[in-house]
């Protein structure tokens, strides 16, 4: 049939069977996925695996009389056809009668959007980089051994996706997207290592980047060879970009309303006060064509925008969907705070991303942050090591962050792989056994330098994809850590 579209028509079946058996407000999601991963351990391939998945998530919702909140049900229908998606969505929009109302949910966005914002942000190379990939991991280790490493090890993450979104008030498309990313680690001898990653959705060069990565990481496990044992004390603290990315991500993961309702956040109270440098401005913004989670649009059907989270060391906004943004302005109101008018930032998110839910069993709308991105300074990181003036030290990768008061920003962190002490302007000598304690809202406040060579990190240590330079944060405390 000519014009005909099937992802459209199970979005349009999943949202009219929602309202027709009796739903106030539905969202149908449908989601076709190709993950590729392929890993190496001691510098050859052991695990290329790809994996599939199509499905439709449909989220129903029943206002409640003389509420403010409603009642809602999610139901993910498996490899979707319209004839299967009619039998389940009324079943699942009876249980609604059963179910109390769900205090985080407040409405969803009744706008009506005509156009969305164009992103470049598929690239059909894609389609058959996983035939390609064994030869790029080839590569990226013999870049690694030629420049210091006996031993390589790492991973690599191919993602195409086609995703549809269609809300009962008419909002939503249908877009598609890829990325790569990977990590790799190098190995000199049993106390030696180097990390770097490499995050892209432009596969042009993806070749060069991925050498680059190995020989990075070579030649810091060269540089580490011999470490000695770092000794407890407050230094000064050189971040790469992937190290910096973990520790304020940790932070900025505190913007979102229900990290704060939930006792999780460190930012709670802090909105309009200064938490760090004049030079620090943030950024969550969707529509960066490179970030790994930018789209056109949120799962309401909301055009996607940029939110600016810190300005100018200030604590500027929080990321909100309807829901929050609602929830926030009665919150406001008890409080007698009645300028307070927040709206949606466009970061509502129905997948397994939720606070609450699973892939299977989405259980509600929750405000999720796209991508981060720091405004960047002035400093080099050779800048950075030839103006330490005090002790100093040069950390370039870290694992195993852990909170011991989240409310607070109290954590501590195991730092990985190479790591350097400086002393008068020059990377003295290579240290270990050595773990970062501290403050979230205190390093914040002591950032003393800004790089100028921002680059995206997401691993498994930085869920959300982060544009950010190396950074230099002064007085952070480092304590003994046995058994690394």
């Amino acid at each position: 049939m000519v014009g005909y579209n099937f992802e459209e028509e199970l979005l349009k079946v999943g949202v009219e069977t929602a309202l027709k058996a009796g739903a106030d407000e539905a969202i149908a999601k449908l989601i076709d996925q190709k993950k590729h991963q392929i890993r190496f351990s001691n510098s050859s391939i052991d695990v290329n695996k790809e994996w599939s998945s199509y499905y439709l998530d449909v989220l129903f919702t029943k206002k409640s009389r003389f509420s403010l909140t409603g009642k809602i049900n999610t139901l993910t229908v498996q490899d979707p056809d319209v004839k299967r998606v009619k039998k389940n969505v009324p079943k699942h929009v009876d249980l609604l009668k059963h179910l109390p109302k769900n205090k985080l949910y407040w409405g969803m966005d009744d706008g009506s959007y005509t156009s969305y914002r164009s992103l470049d942000i598929y690239d059909d190379k894609i389609e058959d980089f996983h035939e390609k990939a064994p030869e790029l991991v080839k590569k990226t280790i013999d870049s690694s051994l030629q420049n210091g490493a006996d031993g390589v090890s790492g991973v690599i993450h191919s993602e195409s996706s086609k995703i549809g979104v269609l809300t009962s008030y008419g909002n939503g498309g249908i877009y598609r997207s890829s990325f790569c990313r990977g990590t790799v680690r190098a190995f000199n001898g049993r106390d030696s290592s180097g990390q770097d990653i490499v995050v892209t959705r432009e596969l042009s060069n993806i070749d060069k980047k991925f050498e680059r990565a190995g020989r990075k990481a070579g030649i810091l496990a060269k540089k580490g060879v011999g470490s000695k044992e770092g000794r407890a004390g407050t230094y000064d603290l050189i971040m790469t970009p992937t190290v910096a990315a973990n520790i304020f991500g940790n932070l900025l993961n505190g913007t979102n309303p229900i990290m704060m309702v939930s006792g999780m956040s460190p930012l709670k109270g802090k909105m309009n006060e200064k938490i760090g440098p004049e030079e620090l401005t943030v950024t969550e913004d969707p529509l960066i064509q490179e970030g790994l989670n930018s789209r056109p649009f949120d799962d309401e059907g909301t055009p996607s925008k940029k939110t600016c989270l810190i300005k100018d060391g200030e604590l500027n906004s929080l990321i909100h969907n309807t829901s929050t943004a609602k929830l926030w302005k009665f919150l406001g109101m008890l409080k007698l705070k009645l300028f307070r008018r927040p709206k949606t930032t466009s970061n509502s998110n129905l997948t397994q991303l939720g606070l609450t839910g699973t892939e299977e069993n989405p259980r509600t709308l929750m405000p999720i942050p796209s991508n981060y991105r720091f405004n960047t300074g002035s400093y080099s990181l050779d800048e950075f090591i030839s103006t330490s003036s005090r002790p100093t030290i040069y950390l370039t990768s870290n694992w195993y962050t852990r909170f011991t008061n989240m409310s607070e920003g109290e954590f501590s962190t195991v730092p990985r792989d190479a790591m350097f002490l400086v002393e008068n302007g020059e990377i003295k000598k290579p240290i270990r056994n050595l773990r970062l304690k501290g403050n979230l809202l205190e390093i914040l406040k002591n950032i003393e330098g800004i790089g100028k060579d921002p680059k995206q990190v997401r691993w498994w240590e930085v869920k959300t994809p982060t544009f950010i330079p190396h950074i230099k944060v002064k007085d952070c405390k480092f304590t003994k850590a046995k058994g690394q």
